[in-house]
């Protein structure tokens, strides 16, 4: 989990080495050279239990996805290449990319009770890259929301 406070580089930071992780480097060097990348990565709240059959190493997941964009759609990493994005949820963030409320937000979305934590790193054409650490629901956190269901 992010300590309180974080900056925007280490919530980068953290991005990149989880998509790398999870992904591969090739990946995430393709994601970053293209002109439209997603990464996003979700910190659980208040912790479920384990599920059934759970061993004692079992821990809380933190869902994460890395996502491009080619052409009209959305293309989604996994472990072993490239699957195109669902489309329900390639509609959705597009909706919310185009939502002016989306880029007026801050950097951080202060905290509420048992929400824990939505990390975005997004770049889209003629915007600088866009880091957000949602402690609450925000635009930036429905547009990770999107990003995991696609």
């Amino acid at each position: 989990m992010l300590p309180p406070g974080v900056d925007r580089a280490s919530v980068r930071a953290d991005l990149l080495a989880t998509a790398r992780e999870r992904y591969g480097a090739e990946a995430v060097q393709r994601a970053l050279a293209s002109p439209v990348h997603l990464i996003v990565k979700r910190f659980a709240g208040m912790a479920p239990p384990p599920p059934p059959g759970a061993g004692p190493d079992w821990t809380v997941p933190t869902p994460s996805a890395l996502l491009i964009r080619e052409g009209s759609r959305w293309l989604v990493a996994t472990g072993s290449g490239w699957r195109e994005a669902k489309a329900d949820a390639s509609a959705e963030i597009d909706s919310l990319l185009a939502d002016r409320q989306l880029w007026a937000e801050p950097f951080y979305t202060p905290a509420c009770p048992d929400y824990g934590a939505s990390l975005l790193l997004l770049k889209v054409p003629g915007r600088a890259e866009t880091v957000r650490n949602s402690q609450c629901t925000s635009q930036g956190s429905r547009v990770v929301e999107a990003a995991l269901r696609a």
